[in-house]
């Protein structure tokens, strides 16, 4: 039963991980974000569609640009590339768009050979996979929405402010993560009531305000129109009132 409370916790706890801990996490989360389906699966990586026109005359002259200037931003390469696009000739752009078409024949031909070797199950293990990804990084994009808008973050609870105190009075150094954790969960079991009271008045302050700041910022959000970003009770709250009917007249 311990164990499985210490367990329930870890989840939210890896904001207060140290850097050392973390950054690990973080790079894993980035190389599994950029793997495919297919490759997320331990299948045979798909073929790679072709290079469009565009991207080909990118591809060519992108390395030009970075010659001429080594500091220049990601974003003013674009503006270059799609700037010279817009001049470059027919002849050229044929050029291009002719080199396409003989790869794409390619790629189809390899793409149907691919297919051709996945069974039932993995091709259903694929569509789940992809609508898993595509769900995920809905959820991210919402979640940076929500930042950009300047929603109010939730407050921690007592045993979170505790554990920030306890690793400011004994840091996890060289102890394992779960080790750490199991550790500084003890204590708050064996915590005196008054002690562990003290956190959880500071915790309550703390959500009266927030849930406070978060009433404001909702109706702040429903005068601009992102509906989407609020709770369902605060656009109940807000719904104009209804017009009075006016009486029948005799």
């Amino acid at each position: 039963m311990f164990l499985h409370r210490v367990g329930s916790v870890i989840s939210p706890l890896r904001g207060l991980l140290s850097a050392k801990t973390t950054l690990p996490l973080v790079q894993n989360a980035q190389n599994v974000s950029s793997k495919s389906a297919e490759e997320r699966l331990g299948l045979p990586p798909k073929p790679k569609k072709p290079l469009t026109p565009y991207f080909r005359f990118m591809k060519e002259i992108r390395p030009k640009i970075l010659a001429e200037n080594n500091q220049i931003s990601m974003t003013d390469v674009l503006k270059n590339v799609a700037k010279q696009w817009a001049t470059v000739d027919d002849v050229r752009r044929q050029k291009y768009q002719e080199e396409f078409k003989k790869d794409q024949a390619v790629y189809l031909q390899k793409m149907t050979q691919y297919k051709s070797k996945l069974t039932d199950e993995q091709k259903e293990n694929i569509q789940i996979m992809k609508e898993s990804i595509a769900e995920a990084k809905e959820k991210r994009e919402f979640r940076k929405k929500l930042r950009q808008l300047g929603k109010p973050k939730r407050p921690q609870s007592a045993f979170l402010i505790f554990l920030n105190d306890e690793r400011k009075k004994n840091p996890q150094k060289g102890a394992a993560t779960r080790e750490w954790l199991n550790e500084a969960a003890a204590k708050w079991t064996n915590l005196p009531q008054k002690t562990k009271d003290t956190y959880v008045q500071v915790s309550t302050a703390n959500r009266e305000k927030y849930q406070e700041e978060l009433g404001k910022w909702e109706k702040q959000m429903v005068k601009q129109g992102h509906l989407d970003v609020v709770r369902q009770e605060a656009l109940i709250e807000d719904r104009p009132p209804k017009p009075s009917k006016r009486s029948a007249k005799p």
